[in-house]
């Protein structure tokens, strides 16, 4: 169902959401002090390679790109 509805295999998909959350925590105000790579984790990534390649892939910036353009 997830390769024929949304395109996605179960990896991108749960990175898809994970992504998502990320991008809120970033944006939260109560979030800005802490560093990417502890929200990263929050999320459910375990490494920041993994964190800033799903992150792209989903948003076409990384990280601290949107921090930067969303603060």
């Amino acid at each position: 169902i997830l390769n024929e509805r949304l395109q996605l295999n179960f990896n991108n998909f749960v990175n898809k959401y994970r992504v998502e959350e990320a991008q809120k925590k970033i944006l939260d105000p109560k979030e800005k002090d802490f560093v990417i790579l502890k929200i990263a984790y929050d999320v459910g990534f375990n490494s920041k390679s993994a964190f800033n390649a799903a992150f792209k892939k989903f948003t076409q910036m990384s990280p601290s790109e949107f921090r930067k353009i969303n603060s």
